[in-house]
């Protein structure tokens, strides 16, 4: 069912054939959880903190950790980092090894004290695609190319009484080949099997050690490209 998508989106955007030379060498994935009092989406727009951040490089840890309220909600994106950045937002990109994302497939497991699964909202320019979240999550790009800049979605969780320890752990998408997957900007066939770099606490005494600034590879340009290569 993905194949399927992937080929209606790229048959919408007319796109040129996949190049050679593209993608990420070793792209990470990483949880990020926030607390809110109120579900984000209702009635909108969420803040944006969820869908992108605002900043290069990214300053502090990444935010795996969150304090639990009762009857609070917990929100947690999907963020993609060491990445090759995309040399342009256009989708294929120009003919190089640029980087960037247009589909990542991945799933949630959740240990610890129970918490109740509301639903995943994707963020502006992303689509969902087939699949029973939150074990099986697939978010794939409409418009553009991405960087890890941009979040491709966020799933909402509702808390209890009990503000004890949740914890969130990326697994593979359970109904597609149980993979962590993500589909780079300019070949639209080549799959690059991610690493996961670390999970997402919610309540309790924090226990966990957020990465700090997983970002890779700086932004560059064409030309700066081409020139490692004389």
């Amino acid at each position: 069912m993905k194949t399927l998508l992937i080929l209606v989106i790229v048959a919408c955007f007319c796109l040129a054939p996949a190049v050679t030379l593209a993608g990420n060498i070793n792209p990470i994935m990483f949880l990020e959880i926030y607390t809110m009092a109120d579900d984000p989406d209702d009635p909108g727009p969420p803040p944006s903190y969820l869908c992108y951040h605002d900043a290069r490089p990214l300053v502090g840890e990444i935010q795996c950790y969150a304090e639990k309220v009762s009857y609070n909600f917990g929100l947690v994106p999907i963020h993609v980092g060491r990445l090759n950045p995309p040399i342009s937002q256009g989708w294929p990109l120009p003919a190089g090894p640029g980087g960037g994302w247009v589909l990542v497939s991945y799933g949630l497991q959740r240990t610890g004290v129970t918490v109740t699964y509301v639903g995943i909202s994707m963020c502006p320019n992303f689509l969902q695609g087939p699949g029973t979240a939150p074990g099986a999550i697939l978010a794939t790009a409409t418009t553009q190319c991405h960087d890890w800049l941009d979040h491709a979605c966020y799933a909402k969780f509702m808390s209890s009484t009990n503000v004890g320890a949740t914890y969130f752990t990326i697994i593979g998408n359970l109904e597609d080949y149980n993979i962590i997957d993500l589909i780079n900007c300019q070949a639209i066939t080549e799959n690059t099997i991610l690493t996961v770099g670390g999970g997402a606490q919610w309540g309790g005494t924090k226990t966990l050690v957020c990465a700090t600034d997983p970002i890779g590879t700086e932004t560059t340009t064409w030309g700066a490209i081409k020139a490692l290569y004389r």
